[in-house]
């Protein structure tokens, strides 16, 4: 260690692990080690396995390859790489095929705007999976979760907010903005002041949750304030009898209170009206059999490679179709499509009625319940005949040339087959991460605001990014912002009430890391910078704002790496002088 590190004094024992990651028990200490001992420590080092879910990373790099042959190993991270690649593909295929169609139907079906669906449904799908992670390890490290939670709301609101605004810039709600800004940033000084000095009450953890709670039920109220002048102009424009849609104020309302279902080609609305008189335009003419072409819709349908888009596509967009065919097969098997812009919105019989038995068997799997017995008899059996009782209903009551009455249920199984498929590639993700930081040899500080906030934020940057380029750019900001404090708030207060309840004292240990406070500090600072950039441009959500939020983004990584390479000190450390 240099000797200006050498200088360096911790005012609490909170930040000790800035300096010191070689502990017995910690999965860093295998850098001390020969590599021929390294094995038998990932085998018997429960920290090493912390961070495996289905797949165990390390023991593959460690153990399965071995670190004796350097050329071997570099291969193996190099293999990790390209599964990460991999991983990166089904999100991004989920997201833009299955995830973001699916939530623009259920706002369009609840008759909510494109702010409070972001706020909620795709805060609420993205951040769901990680609060049921952290709600199940309630005793997980602190010093990781805070810098997690808090590195992903950094990443989100920095990268794919600063990206969102790059690739489509748009009008922002002011209203919205000040409001979402306004209670992030009081939660954040909330958080920071409780954690300050290591004890985490249990009053303390239920006000962070209130935060939340209170922050919907404002959501609310402003979405049904909204709504009451939208319903307001709309009476008056017609008793003057004038066109709506002529009218710059009734079209400022209606985009603000309404969802509009856009194209996923240029963005533009679409008139749903005229897409259900194509779907059902044969319903006055004589009708085809039931089972018209079932076989046929069916091996169309459960193609991964679109006939229409190949044949316009250029040689390199045709091998990345072929690289993601296989992946794109194994989704269509599991997760129905439900798409208001698609034909016969998504509907497809045979494909559709398929879908109520290999979801719920995929859900099986995840859950680990596939060969649990209820009454002595294996969960997948009960499944197996209630889904073949189902499908044998589905079968005789619907068609092949339009979608049944029942068609809007599909949303609801996209919804979560989406989520499940999501989860499950973002927790891989996570694990190959954090195998990939145990290499690079990060701390812990390090490892959670960035290898496991970006792993956490995967499924947000995917789902966002593709929901702005389909022209919802109203719901990826507003997931933007809402996704990240649905996490902290939630996430975060949840799990300290959890802990402070196991106390004797009601009192939970939180340690925030060296690099904890950073994130706390970076973070208002980015949210006060982006309502000020959006007050100079009458919140215009303009790329050069894009542009500062991703530049702050960088000089906090920055920040954060040079204080983790003991270049300069974080702001989680006193410095002085030790005179002998």
């Amino acid at each position: 260690m240099s000797s200006f590190a050498g200088n360096i004094s911790h005012r609490e024992p909170r930040h000790a692990s800035f300096l010191s990651f070689a502990k017995p028990l910690d999965c860093n200490y295998i850098h001390q080690l020969n590599s021929s001992e390294k094995c038998n420590f990932v085998k018997t080092t429960e920290s090493c396995r912390e961070n495996v879910f289905y797949f165990d990373y390390t023991y593959f790099l460690f153990c399965t390859i071995g670190e004796e042959d350097r050329w071997q190993f570099d291969l193996g991270i190099a293999l990790l790489v390209f599964i990460l690649l991999i991983f990166f593909t089904v999100l991004a295929t989920t997201a833009d095929q299955f995830f973001c169609p699916v939530l623009a139907v259920i706002a369009k079906t609840f008759r909510i705007s494109e702010s409070v669906a972001g706020v909620t449904i795709l805060a609420f799908g993205n951040g769901s999976p990680d609060l049921f992670t952290a709600i199940n390890n309630p005793h997980s490290d602190t010093e990781l979760m805070f810098g997690e939670l808090l590195g992903a709301g950094m990443f989100v609101i920095g990268v794919v907010a600063g990206t969102i605004l790059i690739i489509r810039p748009f009008q922002l709600n002011s209203a919205a903005i000040v409001r979402d800004v306004i209670f992030f940033i009081f939660s954040v000084a909330w958080i920071s002041g409780c954690a300050f000095d290591q004890r985490f009450s249990l009053s303390d953890a239920i006000v962070v949750v209130v935060i939340y709670v209170v922050y919907l039920i404002v959501v609310v109220i402003d979405f049904f304030v909204l709504k009451h002048r939208f319903q307001e102009a709309e009476s008056q424009l017609s008793l003057t009898g004038e066109i709506p849609d002529s009218d710059s104020y009734y079209n400022e309302l209606r985009g603000e209170a309404e969802m509009v279902i856009r194209s996923p080609t240029v963005g533009s609305e679409l008139d749903i009206s005229k897409t259900r008189i194509s779907v059902f335009q044969n319903v006055h003419q004589r009708r085809p059999p039931r089972n018209h072409y079932l076989f046929i819709d069916f091996l169309e349908h459960i193609s991964p490679i679109d006939r229409a888009e190949w044949n316009g596509s250029t040689w390199f967009c045709r091998m990345l179709t072929i690289l993601k065919a296989p992946v794109m097969f194994v989704l269509l098997l599991i997760i129905p499509i439900m798409d208001y812009t698609a034909e016969r919105h998504g509907w497809t019989k045979l494909l559709n009625i398929l879908h109520w038995l290999t979801l719920p068997m995929v859900t099986l799997g995840v859950s680990g319940s596939f060969f649990d017995t209820v009454l002595n008899c294996p969960a997948w059996a009960w499944l197996l005949i209630c889904s073949s009782s189902l499908m044998t209903v589905l079968f005789c009551t619907s068609r092949t040339d339009r979608p049944p009455r029942y068609h809007l249920a599909y949303a609801l199984l996209a919804f979560v087959g989406s989520i499940q498929v999501i989860y499950v590639v973002a927790q891989e993700v996570v694990c190959l991460l954090v195998t990939l930081g145990l290499v690079l040899k990060l701390s812990k500080s390090m490892l959670g605001l960035s290898v496991l906030a970006w792993g956490n934020s995967i499924g947000d940057l995917f789902s966002n990014i593709t929901l702005a380029n389909r022209g919802y750019g109203k719901m990826a900001f507003a997931a933007c912002l809402g996704g990240p404090l649905f996490n902290l708030c939630l996430g975060l207060g949840i799990t300290m009430i959890l802990k402070a309840s196991a106390a004797v004292d009601n009192v939970a240990f939180s340690r925030e890391g060296a690099l904890g406070e950073n994130c706390e500090w970076f973070l208002v600072q980015l949210l006060y910078t982006l309502l000020f950039v959006l007050l100079l441009s009458d919140f215009q959500g303009r790329q050069s704002t894009g542009v500062v939020l991703i530049t702050i983004y960088v000089i906090f990584f920055l920040f954060c790496l040079l204080g983790e390479l003991e270049v300069i000190h974080p702001f989680g450390t006193d410095h002085y002088d030790e005179y002998v």
